[in-house]
């Protein structure tokens, strides 16, 4: 009867864990059906909505490499992409999944190299 209870107190707190409420960036893999289909390469930089979930994905192609970060101001969201260029590098597109978490935003800001940019393209599913 101890270890039952000792192993659904450990799950307890993984799946607490497992659904941590903070704020998040984090690139993308395998990039889901949904949010496949919703992808435009005409596009440089792209906004898809996850209507089901606070998440949003984030689709930029860069010749170089790229690195992602996000800052919260007041009720804005800032998305901070800087790109490294890289000699006769191809096209590539980079995605991001923005987890909300508990933050509160009421518009999101996009950054590449410190350049405010509009988004081309925001769609959701």
């Amino acid at each position: 009867m101890k270890k039952l209870l000792s192993l659904m107190f450990v799950s307890a707190i993984l799946l607490a864990a497992c659904n941590s409420s903070e704020l998040s960036i984090t690139e993308v893999q395998k990039i889901p059906q949904k949010v496949q289909e919703s992808i435009d390469t005409d596009y440089t930089l792209q906004l898809v909505n996850d209507s089901k979930s606070d998440v949003k994905y984030i689709i930029f192609q860069s010749d170089g490499s790229v690195t992602a970060e996000l800052e919260e101001r007041e009720n804005i969201l800032d998305i901070k992409l800087d790109t490294e260029n890289e000699e006769n590098s191809e096209l590539k597109q980079y995605v991001y999944k923005i987890t909300r978490g508990d933050a509160q935003y009421d518009s999101i800001n996009v950054k590449i190299n410190g350049q405010d940019t509009p988004i081309d393209s925001s769609t959701g599913f």
